[in-house]
């Protein structure tokens, strides 16, 4: 074998790796400077709760630190979402940025000269909770407009990893600072992670790939925005098979992290390094998994096999280690656990990707991330709650038959509903109305577009009809504020549908995303009713009254 056949046989190895996306400069500095900020997130986590169980013996303030970390996920990811989709990305990043160093290293001065009290840090906790959930939201699509779209579920597990490679390596390194120095040396390192990140998202180009779509339009307007959000998710496909199938999985397989800390030291009697063994064996399985064993499986399993494969492990998985008592065992479990739980996990990250137009893409990962820490969390309740009237034994025995039961969800949410649709804009596809009569103080009133159908064939229109609503439900999802489709009862064939945009600017925006999904469903409905006459399309904007 030559050197060159040795070198295309390494890159063709890297590449079923799972590491392809390492091979751009940009993506690999920013996702290492990425996992710095997760890890430094980790070890404040271990810095802050063992710095409150000093300043209060009151076991309430301890505990509010999981809180204070925990609830700014669930009242700031959609709104990180709208502005991610609004404003440029990589401006996002720098001032969130800048904004966790300043407010790590204030706590770590603030600690360090003994001027910190329990309500000071839960304040500060609450505030670098915010701060990180301003960057999770746009730091994924950024990273993923820097690779091929062939690698982008390579991309999107390594994002996924990061978080579990971070939740290793954090409390192990921060327990030891905190212990070697102080919880204020932690504080300071956090912040220090946070310069890299100014560093490297500084030197991404301020437009390209990575960040929105360059239109001449003005960005959406935030409550509009919000608006959109909410139509998405109520008219989407694709956001309900989400929703609903990583709702479902997160809710059930929460009993394995969530009860793990009370299995390994009172069913099992081990210690913290015992504990740290068990989870570090699940994060070293979900490594190996999305590096090594996804890749190889993508090429030759559906989206949908990898999904249930991978809940039929960790279901398996939840039920034997609530019987398992021999650690060594024990951990090769967990190791199997990680690598079904990354599976799955990035399964529904490619899915929240591909399953919206690239306009709104932050926003569904915003759903994403909502979905998963809301399910951890209220799945923690629940589980603890079972495991303290019955036991974790039972607790974990029903848990694992949840999780496999969640795979019947896929009769009516199933991936495969994806298949089909095309988010790729074509703005073409929408010749644009003149413009020369409206005056642009009235870009702000709604635009009302009818199309006007006649004389359609009666044998037509039960065919006519289903495939017009399918197309209204599409337009609904990608920010139609108003959709409906009404018939003549005096002509049958006589049809008029009605279209309602929050504004003309909004209507403009529509032409340049309107994507494929729309363009089959209008070209399949002109070619249903081509021997009828040819609709007439006419646009209207709202007057406002006269002052």
């Amino acid at each position: 074998m030559n050197e060159n056949e040795r070198i295309d046989d390494k890159q063709e190895n890297f590449s079923k790796s799972g590491l392809s996306p390492f091979k751009s400069a940009m993506y690999r500095t920013l996702w290492i400077a990425a996992l710095f900020s997760y890890v430094g997130a980790a070890m404040y986590d271990v810095g802050a709760s063992w710095l409150m169980t000093s300043l209060s013996s009151n076991p309430l303030f301890v505990s509010l630190i999981t809180t204070a970390t925990a609830l700014p996920i669930f009242l700031f990811a959609l709104p990180s979402g709208i502005l991610s989709d609004i404003f440029d990305r990589r401006s996002i990043l720098l001032v969130t940025c800048a904004y966790m160093f300043i407010i790590s290293t204030l706590l770590g001065i603030l600690t360090l000269i003994g001027l910190t009290t329990p309500t000071v840090l839960l304040i500060f906790t609450f505030a670098l909770g915010a701060g990180l959930t301003m960057i999770k939201t746009p730091i994924i699509p950024t990273l993923s407009g820097l690779v091929p779209r062939s690698e982008l579920p390579a991309a999107l597990t390594l994002s996924a990893l990061g978080g579990n490679i971070a939740r290793v390596i954090g409390p192990t390194v921060g327990g030891l600072i905190v212990a070697a120095i102080a919880p204020w040396a932690v504080f300071f390192i956090n912040s220090a992670a946070f310069i890299g990140m100014i560093i490297i998202v500084n030197r991404l180009p301020r437009k390209s790939d990575i960040s929105q779509n360059q239109n001449s339009l003005p960005p959406e307007n935030i409550v509009r925005a919000i608006r959109v959000q909410i139509r998405y998710i109520r008219h989407s496909q694709a956001a309900r098979v989400l929703i609903v199938r990583a709702g479902l999985f997160t809710l059930c397989s929460s009993a394995v992290l969530s009860l793990l800390p009370f299995l390994a030291r009172h069913e099992l009697g081990l210690d913290s390094t015992g504990f740290g063994l068990l989870l570090g064996s699940f994060g070293m399985g979900a490594i190996a998994g999305g590096i090594a064993i996804l890749p190889r499986l993508r090429p030759k399993a559906s989206v949908e096999s990898l999904i249930t494969g991978s809940v039929v492990l960790l279901s398996i998985v939840t039920f034997a280690i609530g019987y398992i008592q021999d650690l060594l065992i024990l951990c090769i479990v967990m190791a199997f656990g990680g690598a079904g739980y990354i599976t799955i996990l990035s399964t529904f990250y490619t899915i929240g990707i591909k399953s919206a137009p690239k306009w709104i893409g932050a926003r569904v990962l915003a759903i994403y991330l909502l979905v998963l820490n809301g399910g951890l969390a209220i799945g923690s309740v629940i589980w603890g709650t079972v495991a303290n009237v019955f036991g974790i034994q039972i607790t974990l025995s029903v848990a694992s038959l949840a999780l496999a039961a969640t795979i019947i969800a896929k009769k009516r949410y199933s991936s495969t509903l994806l298949n089909d649709l095309d988010f790729t804009p074509v703005s073409d596809h929408w010749s644009l109305p003149p413009q020369s009569s409206i005056d642009p103080s009235q870009y702000e009133n709604q635009a009302l577009i009818t199309i006007e159908y006649n004389k359609i064939d009666p044998s037509l229109s039960d065919e006519f009809e289903h495939n017009v609503h399918e197309l209204g439900r599409l337009l609904k999802s990608e920010g139609m504020a108003y959709w409906e489709l009404f018939q003549d009862p005096t002509d049958t064939g006589h049809y008029i549908e009605i279209r309602i945009a929050d504004t003309w600017t909004d209507h403009m925006r529509q032409h340049e995303y309107v994507t494929k999904n729309v363009q089959v469903m209008e070209d399949r409905i002109r070619a249903l009713i081509k021997n009828c006459p040819t609709p007439t399309i006419s646009h209207y904007i709202g007057k406002s009254p006269l002052k």
